[in-house]
């Protein structure tokens, strides 16, 4: 999950228009990325809250598939955004295994000291996964293929992580593929990647089994929660059209749906949805359109440098601590609920690992994350081919 930074694409340069410094960076997205961990947190807040208290808090589950949605799509509107010119297919490679995987792996490692070590029961209640599960979650594996899928082992919010890989993996060639599209089709492609998001959840509809009781869908079956949800294939259209996106927010920057009008539309069509639609279409289809109108919406906030809470310092900083924070939360709502008596509300029990959680996400940002990046981003030869003309230069 990108921070939205980087240089301005290429064919924006041309245009002309690098006249403005928020045209270099889009910190409002930064921004949002705070608030998409923030629906997850109340989604599995309200999971826990539900265990706790016995109160029923299925209202708030959607949340979580909504969050995870709009890191989908920002994921793809960040990477094309800020796509470097000339860049190699192994250099962005290296990048974005350097961004993700030394803090998944940290967040593993606690996974497996604290709740599997210390036999703290996981949630949802269940017994302890098999080691393989584990393993296959260490290396980001678990959610590949029909059959084999498990999403119990390890940092079980890691799933999202495989869907990342896998989008990563073939940037380099969609890529190319989204930048010819002419300026005045960029809406039509906008339109047939939404169409390919709502295509996934309709093919799964007509998959049958018994119905797992999933909190993401108590109707869905087993394959239709993988297909339609966890498989990367099928979440594929929303990365894509976060690409598209990014294309429209250079050729069309201004947009006539505000942040406010589109946030409007995220809760209208939560609302709605359960009492018209099947409940596998919930899981992503029903908000891809809000959502992308949301971050073009965003987004334009930046270009137009109009007003955005957005992208105060204190939002941008809770965006770019948000991945972090993403990978630690719930190792700490399981931690926390088993050891906080039952006695205490469950209201302290939300605000401490919101609080405590995103302390050791800034430690984990700031102590792995940042220096990963750092270190390793680009290869040592790539270093030394770059320190070689100011060397010569500094010798002349």
């Amino acid at each position: 999950m990108p921070t939205p930074s980087g240089t301005v694409p290429q064919e924006q340069r041309s245009a002309g228009e690098a006249g403005s410094s928020a045209l270099a960076r889009l910190p409002s997205l930064t921004g949002l990325r705070f608030v998409a961990i923030c629906v997850v947190f109340a989604s599995h807040a309200a999971l826990f809250g539900a265990l706790r208290t016995g109160r029923d808090y299925s209202v708030l589950y959607p949340l979580g598939a909504l969050g995870v949605s709009l890191f989908f799509v920002l994921s793809g509107f960040v990477l094309t955004y800020s796509a470097r010119s000339g860049d190699s297919a192994p250099a962005f490679w290296r990048r974005r295994f350097v961004k993700i995987y030394p803090a998944h792996l940290v967040a593993w490692t606690a996974v497996m000291l604290l709740i599997r070590a210390g036999n703290v029961p996981r949630v949802p209640p269940g017994s302890a996964p098999p080691l393989s599960h584990d393993l296959a979650n260490l290396f980001l594996v678990n959610t590949v293929a029909p059959g084999w899928w498990s999403v119990d082992g390890g940092n079980g919010v890691a799933w999202s992580l495989v869907c990342e890989l896998f989008f990563y993996a073939l940037f380099p060639v969609l890529l190319p593929l989204v930048r010819r599209i002419r300026p005045e089709w960029l809406v039509a492609g906008a339109v047939a990647a939404v169409a390919a998001a709502w295509l996934v959840p309709l093919l799964a509809l007509g998959l049958g089994g018994a119905a797992t009781g999933s909190p993401l869908g108590a109707d869905l079956s087993v394959d239709q929660l993988f297909y339609a949800y966890f498989w990367p294939v099928g979440r594929l259209p929303e990365f894509v059209l976060g690409m598209v996106l990014a294309r429209l927010a250079v050729h069309r920057p201004r947009t006539r749906v505000g942040i406010v009008p589109s946030a409007a539309l995220v809760v209208a069509v939560l609302a709605a949805g359960p009492h018209v639609l099947p409940s596998v279409f919930l899981l992503t289809a029903v908000t891809v359109v809000p959502l992308a109108l949301l971050i073009r919406a965003t987004a334009a906030a930046d270009l137009n440098a109009t007003r955005s809470l957005l992208r105060s310092p204190r939002a941008v900083f809770l965006g770019e601590v948000s991945y972090a924070f993403y990978l630690l939360h719930f190792t700490a709502f399981m931690v926390l609920y088993h050891y906080l008596p039952q006695s205490w509300p469950n209201a302290l029990l939300v605000v401490l690992v919101f609080v405590l959680g995103q302390f050791a996400a800034w430690l984990l940002h700031a102590r792995v994350e940042v220096p990963g990046m750092r270190r390793f981003a680009v290869s040592r030869a790539r270093r030394r081919a770059a320190a070689a003309p100011s060397s010569a230069a500094g010798r002349a």
